[in-house]
């Protein structure tokens, strides 16, 4: 999930970082899924997507060439209110249908998502710095 804590880089920074741009850049390769939630005005209030990634160009969540990233980011003002769940949800049924045997994501810790995703059976599986790298893996 792109959540930027207040001890963090603001959102510019973080999304011209090199890391950061590879989660979209290119959009509609081979593996690439995602989805937009909008509201009953039919306006964006979140996007949940996934994508795998090469050994040497690795996202921040790579677990290895077969296990896709998610990345999930919702409005601040649609915050509480669900839509990560169901982005997550969603996410996770498209990639069981897709073939995938697991997915993974990273998470700073200090997050309020990472409970969200530890509901759903995410693991910690490694560290990034500060960041967390969990895994789920789905069922067969």
């Amino acid at each position: 999930m792109i959540h930027i804590p207040v001890n963090k880089p603001p959102r510019e920074e973080l999304l011209s970082k090199p890391e950061v741009k590879r989660c979209l850049y290119g959009w509609g390769r081979t593996g690439d899924r995602g989805f937009i939630a909008v509201d009953d005005d039919q306006i964006s209030v979140g996007a949940g997507w996934y994508r795998l990634f090469p050994a040497n160009e690795p996202g921040y969540g790579f677990i290895d060439e077969q296990t896709p990233e998610i990345e999930i980011a919702v409005s601040s003002s649609s915050k509480g209110q669900g839509i990560g769940s169901q982005l997550l949800r969603r996410l996770i049924e498209q990639a069981g249908l897709d073939g995938y045997q697991a997915i993974s994501l990273s998470v700073d810790p200090t997050n309020a998502a990472l409970h969200l995703y530890e509901r759903f059976g995410f693991t910690k599986v490694g560290t990034s710095g500060t960041s967390w790298t969990m895994k789920l893996d789905l069922p067969k």
